[in-house]
């Protein structure tokens, strides 16, 4: 009952009062609407099949944001739909509709509050980090009581007290934490970024009972008394140093019950976590060195969730964020019950208008076990103003087996060369072309990606694309997935549509990823600002 009146109060407050304080106002917002219509194919479906292709047909999912600002108030609500929904459990189906998002914001001098949901994160998020992700249906946001002070142009203040968001509720277990973070010039050239954080869940009743009684059934030897509060903490800083910068950020997190690697019984262990980043820039070059250590540094608002279900924390992927279809194919997740990886890149801009692109990435177990590697080399070349090539290489090495949970399959070794062609015909007019091709003996076997591209600036685009697996170990699975897209932007609307038929596999958005299952069938959708 309290969401009908919260959704009554914040429309009034948006629309309501005189035309004076309407006058003073400004009403903004942003809408995106996705539209699925599914076709049964079951040569390239995934098993079983989800529902939607034999039973609804059809989902949409959609969110209507609504924010409205005047002087220091800020208020806002979003309306969220997912009918016949598989975004968020691939494999299922889910319908619910309603206020999925409301808050009110005030700034007095120096001070920030908000209440209701808020979005936010300390340091890089190793410790907190409240967001969401539309394209996964992932919504991190936090429900309760947000306050930020300024305690001068240098240093911030931040604390909170809340839930978790879950889907138009929120999780039983209570979350608070604070921050503080500034920054300290100690000379012309050196500046230091310090700060730090705590965060404490506590948990629920019903969480409790669930953990005692898995705990319970657990061999004699293994069993502990497991702790209502859990508390998580980090200390980073950012170093400035003329062309360098140095960030490090140590986390810990005090003992709680967490699943083993195996998956297969609560422990009782803390948490560690180091990340570290060097970076070097000049005219001409930029690199950059990377390392990072995880172990047992899972936080929930339970134990008991999994996969991306119920995560309070967010700490990035020590691998590059591919954008090319076939070398985004085998993408590695963070592992926080344990891995260790390092990461080099360099960039070197040569006559200052070619680039040469070098990444090298390696991930493991901390007992050694290979869990993740890739060599990544990308040349871009400007031949003249209207065309552009790039060229490359990827070689990769992945475990499917702890990214995928498919027990006894071996490594995934792959080679994928690429090219990518832009013409500009005129000012309006452009021409894009990409083809990749990935050798592998694992797995689904080799694959050939093509994709031709047609834009007519600032309104249309068009594009048809394959993706064929041409080494699948099964003839009868040598398939072709085909996608044909058209885009259209009229004013502050855009439209897109096509047909899509996509294969299983890992899809990662902003570095947070899962399984996702095949798709065949027609996308639409709707996006606009305001």
């Amino acid at each position: 009952m309290y969401k009908f009146f919260m959704a009554v109060a914040m429309v009034f407050l948006l629309f309501a009062g005189n035309q004076r304080a309407a006058a003073q106002g400004t009403l903004t917002g942003d809408l995106e609407l996705y539209q699925n219509f599914f076709f049964l194919d079951s040569s390239i479906l995934s098993q079983p099949i989800p529902p939607q292709y034999y039973q609804q047909l059809s989902s949409t999912d959609a969110w209507l944001n609504l924010n409205y600002r005047m002087k220091d108030l800020t208020i806002g609500v979003r309306f969220d739909m997912f009918l016949n929904s598989g975004l968020r459990t691939p494999g299922a189906v889910q319908n619910n509709q309603g206020i999925g998002f409301w808050y009110a914001r005030k700034r007095i001098e120096k001070l920030e509050l908000t209440i209701g949901y808020f979005y936010d994160q300390f340091g890089s998020g190793a410790i907190f980090r409240a967001y969401e992700g539309r394209g996964q249906n992932l919504d991190y946001a936090i429900r309760g009581m947000h306050a930020k002070y300024s305690l001068n142009d240098d240093w911030t203040v931040k604390a909170f007290v809340g839930r978790q968001k879950f889907l138009f509720d929120t999780y039983a277990s209570v979350m608070k934490g604070a921050n503080v973070e500034g920054s300290i010039a100690v000379t012309e050239d050196l500046l230091l970024r310090p700060g730090a954080g705590i965060v404490n869940r506590t948990l629920d009743n019903n969480s409790m009972s669930s953990i005692v009684g898995q705990i319970e059934n657990q061999p004699i030897g293994t069993r502990f008394v497991p702790k209502f509060n859990a508390f998580a903490y980090s200390f980073y800083n950012t170093l400035d140093y003329k062309a360098f910068s140095w960030n490090v950020e140590l986390a810990g997190k005090t003992a709680e019950a967490v699943l083993n690697k195996a998956g297969d019984r609560l422990v009782d262990k803390p948490g560690s976590m180091i990340l570290s980043s060097l970076s070097f820039s000049q005219p001409g070059i930029g690199a950059t060195l990377q390392y990072k250590r995880t172990e047992f540094f899972e936080f929930r608002t339970s134990p008991l969730e999994s996969l991306n279900d119920g995560l309070v924390n967010f700490i990035p992927p020590s691998a590059r964020m591919n954008t090319y279809r076939l070398t985004s194919r085998y993408a590695p997740a963070t592992q926080l019950i344990g891995e260790q990886g390092i990461q080099g890149d360099v960039v070197l801009t040569i006559a200052k208008k070619h680039n040469l692109q070098l990444n090298v990435s390696d991930v493991k177990d901390l007992s050694g076990q290979r869990l993740y590697q890739e060599f990544y080399g990308e040349a871009k070349i400007k031949f003249s103003s209207r065309f552009i090539a790039t060229a490359g290489l990827q070689r990769i090495t992945y475990n499917q087996e702890i990214f995928e949970n498919k027990p006894g399959k071996p490594l995934v070794r792959t080679w994928t060369p690429f090219t990518e062609f832009i013409y500009k015909i005129d000012r309006k007019n452009s021409l894009r072309a990409e083809v990749s091709h990935m050798q592998t003996k694992q797995d689904l076997g080799s694959w050939w990606w093509a994709l031709l591209e047609y834009n007519i600036a600032p309104r249309y685009s068009f594009s048809v694309m394959d993706m064929w697996n041409y080494g699948n170990p099964d003839p009868k699975k040598r398939l072709h997935y085909y996608t044909a897209f058209a885009a259209v932007n009229v004013q502050k609307l855009r439209f897109t549509g096509g047909y899509v038929r996509q294969v299983e596999g890992i899809i990662c958005t902003g570095g947070v990823c899962r399984i996702e299952p095949a798709f065949n069938g027609v996308r639409l959708s709707l996006t606009s600002t305001f």
